[in-house]
């Protein structure tokens, strides 16, 4: 059994307290707090990591100031590093702490056990992966131990949500999913690493969780999502080199190769055809982790993802977002730079019935890339200021549909729909 009655009371919790969040429009659906109080460095465990050295492991966690409710709901976010690298303090963790913490949330960023043991494949690399989710687990029981007892952070313990970027999401989808023995995957040794609870602290509280955020992640396999499970909230980029988008191998590093993955396009396939919660949020065309960065366009995708999550978020509250979310191949800007309408003007001919596929009216220096519905690059070549009209053989191509992703050198990305007959 998968704990079902213990996760149906904290979903009957969570609906009973839904009452409340929505009286207290905006919070949590919109910034309220100017400011947030961070505690760096917090201890919440430790466990032997793959050399066999004690680590002790820590979080930064992120209040709103002056903030004067007696249960606020958390998010435990990871960060990214291919489980061999990263840190709490990553931009992208410290930016999402912040922006939900001024929603009204208290949000955590965790640090969790790193490294991959030789040789590196698949059966260590699954290794990392369940070490990073049995301190995830830690962490949860963490703040309902906190809860239970001092309540210093005041979290509303039936109110747990847990999410990351790529590892770190890797890392959330396994905490949330890969819950029973039958699931874990045979060449896990229990008696070397520990049960799925995890020895790394904070015994003897439930690590069930309301909702995940999965951004650019992958679990192992889809299928351990079963009814009752958590609902999930994926956003993943068709581009992305790191972490498959569909189901395909996963490459270290981006060199060696570990073994095939679902990613969220694959996971939400599977939730789609088999009625289980999800929502999905697909950029077309982008890399990964597009949101992380100090460009206009890291902004801009970051505009989006936290539009997109919190709208999640407030929904599972029981309440109506305020604003609709964010349209396909959108960014929640107020100067959009990465929408596929706006391509009319980029692409204003397109013959995808033929041998080649004709693309009229480009006229800036970039990469022209195309992309199949699962995120496979097909074609891709570099165009130089002032080409008018270019053609590129497609006889090859299966009939489908396909996405035409164009970025500029000035770094203003567009993506077309096609459809190959």
């Amino acid at each position: 059994m998968k704990k079902l009655l213990t996760l149906a009371l904290l979903l009957i919790t969570a609906q009973v307290n839904a009452q409340t969040p929505c009286n207290l429009f905006p919070r949590y659906d919109q910034e309220v707090f100017s400011n947030v109080d961070i505690l760096i460095d917090i201890p919440f465990g430790s466990n032997v990591d793959y050399t066999g050295a004690t680590q002790t492991l820590k979080m930064d966690i992120y209040q709103p100031q002056g903030d004067t409710l007696a249960v606020r709901p958390l998010i435990i976010f990871a960060h990214g590093g291919s489980f061999v690298a990263g840190d709490k303090s990553n931009s992208d963790q410290v930016n999402l702490c912040m922006a939900f913490a001024k929603r009204g949330y208290v949000t955590a960023t965790v640090n969790y056990r790193l490294g991959i043991a030789f040789p590196i494949g698949a059966a260590t690399a699954t290794d990392a992966v369940y070490r990073a989710q049995q301190d995830m687990k830690a962490a949860i029981r963490f703040f309902r131990k906190d809860a239970a007892t001092a309540n210093q952070y005041k979290i509303d313990p039936s109110t747990v949500f847990i999410g990351g970027t790529s590892a770190g999401a890797f890392t959330a989808l396994h905490t949330a999913y890969m819950n029973t023995y039958p699931e874990l995957p045979s060449t896990i040794d229990t008696t070397a690493l520990g049960p799925i609870e995890g020895n790394s602290g904070n015994p003897g509280y439930t690590t069930d969780v309301n909702a995940v955020i999965n951004l650019c992640g992958a679990i192992g396999e889809s299928t351990w999502i079963i009814p009752g499970d958590a609902p999930l909230c994926s956003m993943h980029g068709t581009a992305d080199g790191t972490v498959p988008y569909g189901a395909q191998m996963l490459y270290l590093l981006g060199v060696i190769p570990i073994q095939v993955v679902n990613g969220s396009y694959a996971i939400h396939s599977y939730l789609n055809s088999s009625s289980l919660p999800g929502v999905m949020y697909t950029w077309y065309g982008a890399p990964h982790v597009p949101y992380d960065g100090n460009t206009v366009s890291a902004q801009a995708y970051l505009d989006t993802t936290l539009r997109f999550v919190s709208n999640f978020l407030y929904d599972y509250l029981g309440c109506t977002p305020s604003d609709t979310n964010p349209a396909p191949n959108t960014v929640y800007t107020t100067t959009s730079i990465h929408n596929s309408a706006a391509t009319n003007s980029l692409f204003s001919a397109i013959n995808p019935a033929g041998s080649e596929i004709i693309l009229n009216g480009i006229q800036n220096e970039g990469i022209l890339s195309i992309f199949d519905e699962t995120g496979r690059k097909v074609r891709s070549q570099s165009l130089k200021q002032g080409n008018s009209r270019i053609s590129i053989p497609c006889s090859d191509l299966e009939n489908g549909l396909y996405f035409i992703h164009f970025e500029c050198v000035n770094g203003v990305q567009m993506t077309k729909i096609m459809i190959r007959h």
